[in-house]
């Protein structure tokens, strides 16, 4: 009875992995008869499987220090109090001051508009931390806390993307562009890109979930073990065409303006130093916030899948700690993304120093006549 019993759970159908070494371990000190010789080694085959199956999942436990749980709240109660204003104030400006809008203008504020919706959404994940990762809110939360996040990272990289490939066509392509660079075209081209965002953010849905784990509830900013292959798939795809198409695009899109401006001897000063500044902030949103993020991420799935084994723990430790980092970088774009509506021209500037200065009359904020046209709107 016993016998049968550790044989079936060798072979994985019931007991645990714990049970599986100690059924091979009778059956290896039983006696050597030929029937019992065929279990054995099929029990250590079975033990080889069941041991690698172990250390693929669980070889390396990553250990949690105080770092972790102090340095992402701290991050996010910044972001949150920064970003909060700064996108408030970015999204008055848009709506009271700012009209009409002209095309650049609408992908300024559906930018602002996607950081707004993640820092409302962090005060969950900063008391989450401060709790020592034991998530309070419910399972659907989480999702949809971990969903929030990458659509307002996908989100506003192709956003930026379309104000770059907006400047590039003015400035490069002056005439050509002539009629195209619309409102309407911008509307239009804003409503596509949240629903390409929202469609390709879905899965997150499916894959971020909580799980119990050492007394504690975890909102797993990735997913669990179980799907972490699956995953890492759709994280790779993410990163090709989410991030590194879209900065080619933006690096491609800056150099040739650059070109232009340096080789056609424009004497527009203020254009000029406008797209140089927008081309500096840009591109140190994504050295500093969008790359980092992308390469630890994948690189601490990759270590969860492959690098398991009992010398490499350390480096996954490593690699885990310095991918929290990250993750807080990556929420920087929200508080930063405010810059680029000073740094984009002088109307925006100029209207807020007006709207802050004077008292507006009644009725007078949210329903301005005609005003000039705005330096966004210009080609540059």
């Amino acid at each position: 009875m016993g016998g049968g019993r550790n044989r079936k759970s060798a072979f994985g159908e019931t007991g645990s992995r714990s049970e599986c070494g100690i059924q091979v371990y009778l059956s290896v000190k039983g006696p050597a008869s030929a029937p019992d010789t065929m279990t054995t080694d099929l029990n250590l085959t079975s033990l080889l499987n069941v041991t690698d199956l172990h250390n693929q999942t669980r070889g390396c436990s990553l250990t949690k220090t105080g770092f972790q749980f102090y340095y992402l709240p701290t991050v996010y109660i910044m972001v949150f109090i920064t970003g909060l204003v700064g996108n408030s104030l970015a999204i008055w400006m848009f709506v009271c001051h700012m009209r009409p809008w002209s095309s650049i203008s609408v992908y300024m504020f559906n930018l602002a508009l996607a950081d707004f919706c993640y820092v409302l959404s962090l005060p969950f994940l900063i008391f989450y931390y401060f709790n020592k990762t034991d998530w309070i809110f419910g399972d659907l939360l989480c999702r949809l806390q971990r969903f929030i996040f990458h659509v307002n990272l996908y989100g506003s990289i192709l956003f930026l993307t379309c104000i770059s490939v907006h400047r590039y066509t003015g400035v490069v392509h002056p005439l050509k562009s002539l009629g195209r660079l619309k409102k309407k075209n911008a509307v239009i081209t804003s409503a596509l890109v949240w629903v390409v965002v929202v469609i390709s953010m879905s899965p997150i849905l499916y894959y971020s979930r909580t799980g119990l784990k050492r007394n504690a509830t975890t909102c797993y900013d990735t997913t669990t073990v179980d799907e972490l292959q699956g995953y890492f798939i759709y994280s790779m795809t993410l990163t090709v065409f989410g991030f590194c198409i879209p900065f080619i695009i933006i690096f491609c899109c800056y150099g040739m303006i650059v070109k232009a401006l340096i080789y056609n001897d424009m004497n527009n000063v203020p254009l000029r130093q406008k797209s140089i500044h927008l081309v500096i902030i840009v591109l140190a949103v994504f050295a500093v916030s969008y790359l980092p993020f992308h390469v630890m991420k994948n690189l601490n799935m990759r270590a969860r899948l492959y690098f398991q084994s009992p010398d490499m723990c350390d480096f996954n430790n490593r690699v885990y700690a310095t991918y929290q980092v990250t993750r807080g970088l990556a929420s920087l774009n929200s508080c930063v993304d405010p810059i680029l509506y000073f740094l984009a021209g002088d109307t925006f500037r100029r209207k807020l120093s007006r709207a802050t200065k004077k008292p507006s009359k009644k009725g007078e904020n949210c329903l301005q006549s005609k005003s000039e046209e705005t330096a966004l709107n210009s080609p540059g």
